[in-house]
C-alpha cells in the first residue's frame, strides 16, 4: 500500500491486513520484493507513475484511462517490452464474465453481424466531491472517467470507428461534464453513447445485430446478467436468460488474468491488449477536441449540482 500519506498509508495498511506500506512512490518502487503495481491514482498522474514503475521493473495493472493521450500509452508500451514487464489497462469490464460470455455468443453467430451499440453511464457528483471528476489538471470530466467504458464496449464488438461525433457541455476549465457521442464503421454500424458527471444515465449497454441481440443488465462495466434474443421468423423469438457468479467485487478476473500473464512473463494480455486500449484513447482524443470546440457554444447550466466556473 502506497500513499503520498505516510500516515494514511500505515493506516489503510493496518486495517486490511497488508503487510507492507509506503508514503512515498520511490520507495514502494525500489522494494525487491514487490512484483507488481496497481495504480487507483487520478487519470492525469497515470503515465509519469506507470513509466516510474516500469523503468524500475515493475509490472503495471493501472486504473482506466491507462493514460490521458494515445501517444502515453505508446510510450508506456516501449517501456514495457524494452524492460520486460506488463503494462494493461485495468479496464475489468473486459475481464467479466458476462462480456466474455457476450462475445463468445457474438463469435459464433448468435446475433449475426453486430450493427448496433447503445451504451450510457451517468450520475450527479457534487463538484466538492472527489477531485478526479472536477480538476482539470488530475484529468477530470465525465469522458475520461466514464465514457471510456461505453466507448470500450462499442470498440469491443464494432471495432475502430470510421467516423466520430460529439455533442456535449464543457466547462470554461476544459471539463466536460455531458456528452453524446456516435460512432460509425465501415459496415454501416452504429454506436451511440451517453455520460455524464451532472446527469443520471442507466449503467446499462444493448448490442444489436442483424439477427438477434443482447441485452446486459446495470451495471455497465460489470454486468451480472444479459438477455439473449434470436431471431426466427416467422416463428416468435428464441430469448435466453444468463446470469452470472460475481466474484468479490467483481475485480477477480481481471486481477488473475494479469497475474497469470505476470507468471508467464507477458508483456501484455490478449483479453486487453494494449492496440485496444490505443484505439480507444484514439477516439476519446477526437471526442475531447470536439468537446472543447463547442464550450464556448454550450447552453448556460441549470441543474441541481452546477458545475461552477
Amino acid at each position: 500500500m502506497c500513499s503520498r500519506s505516510s500516515d494514511s498509508a500505515a493506516r489503510f495498511a493496518t486495517e486490511h491486513g497488508i503487510p507492507r506500506h509506503y508514503g512515498d512512490f520511490a520507495a514502494l518502487c525500489a522494494d525487491p520484493e514487490v512484483d507488481a503495481i496497481y495504480l487507483g491514482t487520478p487519470h492525469g498522474t497515470h503515465f509519469a507513475y506507470a513509466s516510474e514503475a516500469i523503468k524500475a521493473g515493475k509490472n503495471v495493472l493501472s486504473e482506466k484511462p491507462l493514460t490521458m493521450t494515445a501517444d502515453e500509452a505508446r510510450e508506456l508500451q516501449r517501456l514495457s517490452l524494452e524492460h520486460g514487464v506488463l503494462v494493461m489497462e485495468a479496464m475489468w469490464m473486459k475481464f467479466s464474465p458476462s462480456i466474455r460470455k457476450a462475445q463468445e455468443l457474438v463469435a459464433a453467430g448468435a446475433i449475426g453481424t453486430p450493427m448496433i451499440v447503445q451504451a450510457g453511464l451517468g450520475y450527479p457528483v457534487p463538484t466538492n466531491g472527489p477531485k478526479r471528476f472536477w480538476v482539470p489538471e488530475l484529468g477530470g470530466g465525465a469522458l475520461y472517467d466514464m465514457g471510456v467504458y461505453t466507448i470500450a464496449l462499442a470498440q469491443l464488438f464494432l471495432g475502430i470507428p470510421e467516423s466520430i461525433s460529439c455533442v456535449g457541455h464543457t466547462r470554461a476549465d476544459g471539463v466536460d461534464y455531458f456528452e453524446g457521442i456516435t460512432l460509425t464503421f465501415a459496415n454501416g454500424a452504429i454506436a451511440q453513447l451517453t455520460t455524464s458527471i451532472t446527469y443520471s444515465i442507466p449503467p446499462r449497454g444493448y448490442l444489436g445485430g442483424t439477427t438477434g441481440s443482447i441485452d446486459f443488465a446495470e451495471p455497465l462495466f460489470s454486468p451480472p446478467a444479459f438477455r439473449h434474443m434470436a431471431a426466427d421468423p416467422p416463428r416468435p423469438p428464441v430469448i435466453e436468460e444468463y446470469t452470472f457468479e460475481k466474484e468479490g467485487a467483481g475485480y477477480v478476473p481481471m486481477f488473475r488474468a494479469a497475474g497469470e500473464a505476470i507468471l508467464a512473463g507477458e508483456v501484455e494480455h490478449a483479453i486487453h491488449p494494449m492496440s485496444a486500449t490505443i484505439a480507444v484513447l484514439e477516439t476519446m482524443e477526437t471526442v475531447r477536441a470536439q468537446l472543447l470546440a463547442q464550450r464556448d457554444h454550450n447552453l448556460p447550466w441549470t441543474g441541481p449540482v452546477g458545475p461552477a466556473e
